[in-house]
């Protein structure tokens, strides 16, 4: 009956594709972040940001070909992998940084394009 009751009460609690352990989170839709890094000239026009846990940072492309944003696994235990779409011209991309750390990452098809989001 105890079982019962658990899993009844744990299927009525709302959810959420992202979980407060995930270390980052994707933003879609939302206005972007004031914390933002510009693609243009095939780089990342910022390529180091420092952020506070809970913070966001936008990517927005000027360049007049597409990129994107992976962040590598890095050695720390948890560190993402997780690949942006490709952005077009003016396009945006909106990550939330839940956890301290230090995320490089790079564009895929140029990986000569590098940044870092430091979370302190």
């Amino acid at each position: 009956m105890r079982t019962a009751l658990l899993a009844a009460f744990c299927l009525a609690l709302p959810f959420s594709a992202a979980h407060a352990a995930d270390a980052i989170e994707i933003v879609e839709g939302g206005a972007p972040s004031a914390n933002a890094i510009v693609i243009d000239k095939m780089a990342f026009a910022t390529p180091e940001i420092k952020i506070k846990a809970g913070d966001s940072v936008t990517w927005t492309n000027k360049d007049t070909m597409a990129h994107n944003v992976h962040f590598r696994q890095g050695p720390a235990k948890g560190a993402p992998n997780a690949q942006g779409k490709m952005l077009a011209t003016d396009a945006t991309w909106t990550v939330k940084f839940n956890t301290a750390g230090e995320y490089s990452y790079i564009c895929t098809p140029h990986p000569m394009m590098k940044g870092k989001v430091i979370v302190e």
